[in-house]
């Protein structure tokens, strides 16, 4: 199991008003989740968790999430990932469909 916490310079996000967090994913065979959720001590950053049951992946972990922070507003936001081996095409995937479900209106 590998796990680390690595924070990423973004634009900041703006939060839709009463949304606190957004899910995405479910953890299980060759899958992951991914978490968002407000982090009120910083707008300029995305601070990411990450728990892989797949060990020495790290930099490529480091470049998807890099690559989405540059090129997404999350500043302000706290990203848990928790993964079973997934691929990293999933990955963004799962990132870029949680940023989705965030920004998402609802009535």
């Amino acid at each position: 199991m590998e796990k680390f916490v690595k924070a990423f310079p973004s634009k900041p996000l703006t939060w839709p008003r009463g949304k606190q967090w957004a899910l995405a994913g479910v953890v299980g065979s060759g899958n992951l989740e991914v978490l968002f959720e407000r982090n009120p001590k910083t707008t300029d950053q995305m601070d990411c968790h990450v728990e892989s049951s797949i060990p020495g992946y790290k930099d490529s972990w480091l470049a998807a999430l890099g690559d989405f922070a540059s090129n997404y507003p999350v500043g302000g936001t706290k990203v848990t990932i928790h993964d079973q081996g997934a691929d990293p095409i999933v990955v963004t995937f799962r990132l870029r469909q949680a940023y989705d479900h965030l920004l998402k209106k609802t009535t």
